[in-house]
């Protein structure tokens, strides 16, 4: 019996250092193009790409010094009523706008249907100087709202740099000192175990 008890607190502590992960619909640039926004009154979802002609993605990569990119923001009205939302993207400071709408839009969107309004931008300069063999992505997110309440979300990420692919991320899983905690405390549970007889 006692063993039993050894191995239920030794698999109990193993577990403390499980945490599973589940996507959200977030719109946090990761996990958010499944998301079901049919239910919602407004919608944005915020697309990039580096030219008119190429499709549409939530991140595009390898942006070169001087070269522009295209956010795409589709607005979406689900009601039965003409609406007028205020869209909202303050650019991260590494980006400059070179044409198109303003940082903040009143957008006019008439009932059950989208407007589509872009940005053209580029990454400043300065963000290149003095570097080499680097990779840096940035994740920008615009805003609708009706009146002052924010109504909906959605990113996009742009990756610039001088070529240099980042070669790995860092690995996850299931933290190696929870494990090796929860090994010794089976262990010394054993060992007590034996050592009370």
């Amino acid at each position: 019996m006692n063993y039993l008890k050894v191995l239920v607190l030794g698999a109990f502590v193993a577990t403390l250092g499980f945490t599973p992960v589940f996507a959200e619909c977030n719109n946090s640039g990761y996990g958010s193009s499944n998301c079901d926004n049919s239910s919602k009154d407004y919608v944005i979802e915020k697309k990039v790409t580096k030219s008119s002609k190429d499709s549409k993605e939530e991140k595009i990569t390898n942006v070169k010094k001087g070269e522009n990119f295209i956010y795409t923001f589709k607005i979406r009205n689900n009601t039965d009523n003409e609406v007028t939302l205020k869209l909202v993207d303050n650019l991260p400071k590494e980006f400059e706008k070179v044409s198109g709408i303003g940082f903040t839009e009143d957008v006019k969107v008439e009932k059950n249907s989208s407007k589509t309004l872009q940005m053209t931008v580029k990454v400043k300069d300065s963000e290149f100087e003095g570097k080499k063999n680097f990779e840096k992505c940035v994740i920008n997110k615009a805003y609708i709202y009706k009146g002052d309440k924010e109504k909906d979300s959605s990113t996009a990420t742009v990756c610039f740099g001088d070529g240099t692919k980042v070669s790995s991320l860092p690995k996850t899983g299931t933290n190696t000192l929870v494990l090796g905690a929860s090994l010794v405390t089976t262990l010394l549970g054993f060992g007590l175990s034996r050592f009370r007889r």
